[in-house]
């Protein structure tokens, strides 16, 4: 793969990222005579797809060079490995797993891999990605797709990436709607500037309630068809404000943070820093951890144990009473 298909099939990559977020958990392979990882550090596991590890798989990306011939079977059988090792684990068990295949051509015998790993349960989907306007190879990439629950597309120009990356979006939520199981998403933390009335524009820490929308017609409930999503931004000192201060007592305080331990909202998170006479945000802000704003009490480490797992187990953004004295 070279040239302009190389450019797409990045492309594509890039944006299959950004429709992850911290609760996904991916890895890059890139074959050609033999099978690597971009990222020699995550060989043979999953890494959480937090910003700053999707921001560093892009640039990776961005540094990969086409050598010989792709092999898929290498590479699909990799793939099943980590993917059931980290089903066995028992992380993610929930959740989909998927394989997103992107190639220019695929002309191997396949059944032999998907007969050993993921038939005849297929409890991973797998998703083709065909760069180039060459059709000699479409039926075998498609019968990949259909054969293990995904979906096949194929993409010819660096326009056709967007539409239809976003279809495997499509084809995951579908048990949703049929099992009538929406969640509710609350983003990560973000900067964001608000207008107040003096008209002054000021950064504010910032988080985005969502969740999709399905079709409800009879006709369609079957199909899963997503339509889309509703949300909306809320700043996070507001729902501060929902943690009355005479229930918190003098040395007390509210704090939030995410299912992963990243802090939304802490009297100790300092987000920003001044450049000259500019606020600016600080790297990586919006993925502080707890420990790094709150002391351990080394007397009571068992329950900062056990409060700290039971915050970072849950779906939803989690408030906690503390006090300054005991960080309990």
């Amino acid at each position: 793969m070279k040239g302009l298909r190389m450019t797409i099939a990045k492309h594509t990559i890039v944006t299959i990222l950004d429709t992850l977020g911290e609760n996904d958990f991916v890895n890059i392979i890139a074959y050609n005579d033999y099978v690597h990882f971009i990222e020699p550090c995550f060989k043979g596991i999953l890494v959480q797809a937090d910003r700053d590890n999707r921001e560093h798989f892009k640039q990776l990306v961005d540094e990969l060079q086409a050598k010989g011939v792709g092999t898929v079977n290498k590479a699909l059988t990799e793939s099943f490995k980590i993917l059931r090792e980290f089903r066995d684990a028992g992380q993610g068990g929930l959740c989909n797993q998927a394989i997103m295949l992107i190639t220019d051509g695929a002309v191997e015998d396949y059944e032999a891999v998907f007969e050993k790993y993921n038939w005849p349960d297929r409890k991973v989907r797998v998703f083709t990605y065909l760069i180039g306007r060459e059709v000699t190879f479409a039926p075998n990439v498609k019968w990949i797709a259909c054969n293990n629950k995904g979906y096949y597309t194929q993409i010819s120009t660096l326009a056709d990436v967007q539409e239809n990356v976003m279809e495997y979006l499509h084809v995951l939520s579908r048990p949703m709607v049929i099992n009538h199981d929406h969640d509710i998403i609350w983003t990560e933390a973000y900067m964001d500037s608000a207008l107040f009335a003096s008209q002054a524009q000021s950064l504010l820490l910032m988080t985005t309630v969502a969740m999709p929308v399905f079709s409800k017609k009879n006709e369609t409930r079957s199909h899963g068809i997503l339509l889309g999503v509703v949300g909306s931004d809320v700043p996070l000192r507001e729902l501060l404000k929902l943690a009355p201060r005479y229930k918190l007592g003098v040395h007390g305080y509210a704090f939030l943070n995410t299912n992963n331990g990243y802090i939304l909202s802490h009297p100790d998170l300092r987000p920003l820093y001044k450049e000259g006479k500019k606020l600016k945000p600080k790297p990586n802000y919006n993925s502080v951890d707890l420990s790094e704003v709150e002391w351990e009490d080394q007397d009571e480490i068992s329950i900062w144990d056990i409060s700290l797992k039971k915050m970072v187990f849950q779906k939803t953004p989690y408030c906690m009473r503390g006090t300054s004295e005991n960080n309990s």
